[in-house]
């Protein structure tokens, strides 16, 4: 009997849409059937690297019966009306981040996942990376002591090239905001992945440097108020002179764990590297290594069951981030999820 191999489409061929199809066309359980872009330039540089269909409009992927799994990788105001319109199309959906723009988006995203019963991976890769899988698994451990406190930053560049290359970035109304809701959702996860569910969210942000060329912020702060008593602060900005990759810090009472250039130190009375994250993937290192991981294990899941990232795994990331905005926008009144 032939083994089951899953028909995949990549809609949106420009920055993240070639990491995706990478991992698509390394993956034993998928085909890179397709991708789907308006460009007919970029679908030509898809076509000299793949052995692929190509589309060169949206409805093109839903008619097609023989896609199985569509991969969204296209700006954020297209996330939920392409996800909802594959589910009702009989697709299961990889979603980049973000999910949604807002609260109803994503309320419309979990609606339709449950009238339909299609799957929707959500892809927060920056879990998977070896350093934050060892944090996890710290997380219970006994030995290390009441959980004190965490903290965080993203120190990244974005310039005026890079909103000027195309007329959806830096808009509210096609980006859903700037320096959280594009690069830093994934440093405000990993907040709720190692420190468990944000109960409220007080917060502030401001443009510094590009209000030039974007209406939206390029840096972002804020107090996450955890249901377990423990406090998170958080920073991230777009206005540093390069990418570096996230530190996040979690203090325990006899240890500290700090994540930082891509590996995991103890610290106790003496600085211990516990973990190192691969280098060996596709994208921008300060992306982290994980889309493979988090791609394959939903791949995996549609063949043989088992878990996958879901929209229920990333709901309170998505609640704080949307809590986050609604505080800054009321001058840092503490918003509760």
């Amino acid at each position: 009997m032939n083994k089951k191999v899953i028909n995949a489409c990549v809609v949106g061929y420009g920055a993240i849409g070639p990491v995706h199809a990478g991992v698509i066309d390394e993956i034993e359980d998928a085909k890179l059937f397709g991708i789907c872009d308006m460009d007919t330039e970029k679908l030509k540089e898809a076509r000299g690297k793949y052995d692929v269909k190509v589309y060169n409009s949206f409805s093109q992927v839903l008619e097609d019966r023989e896609v199985e799994v569509v991969h969204i990788c296209t700006p954020h105001y297209l996330h939920v009306p392409m996800a909802t319109a594959a589910m009702k199309s009989g697709k299961d959906v990889v979603l980049e981040k973000p999910a949604a723009m807002n609260s109803d988006e994503f309320s419309l995203l979990e609606q339709t996942v449950e009238e339909t019963g299609r799957k929707v991976c959500f892809v927060l890769q920056n879990r998977t990376n070896n350093s934050v899988a060892e944090m996890k698994k710290q997380f219970d451990n006994p030995e290390n002591g009441r959980l004190l406190g965490i903290e965080g930053s993203m120190h990244w560049c974005r310039t005026e090239k890079y909103y000027n290359s195309a007329t959806w970035r830096g808009r509210w109304d096609t980006e859903g905001g700037g320096v959280l809701i594009n690069q830093a959702v994934h440093l405000l996860d990993l907040f709720v992945y190692l420190g468990g569910e944000i109960k409220s969210v007080s917060a502030s942000i401001s443009t510094k440097l590009l209000g030039n060329c974007i209406e939206v912020e390029d840096t972002a702060e804020g107090l996450l108020f955890f249901k377990n008593g423990v406090r998170g602060c958080f920073y991230a900005t777009n206005t540093y002179s390069s990418n570096k990759p996230f530190r996040i810090e979690i203090e325990y009472e006899n240890v500290i764990y700090r994540y930082a250039d891509n590996r995991l130190y103890k610290i106790t009375d003496d600085v211990e590297i516990v973990a190192v994250d691969n280098k060996n993937f596709p994208g921008k290192g300060c992306w982290g290594s994980g889309h493979k991981n988090v791609i394959s294990q939903f791949y995996h899941s549609l063949i043989y069951g088992g878990e996958y990232i879901d929209l229920k795994n990333g709901k309170n990331t998505m609640k704080a981030m949307f809590a986050f905005y609604e505080s800054a926008k009321n001058k840092g009144v503490n918003v509760k999820l």
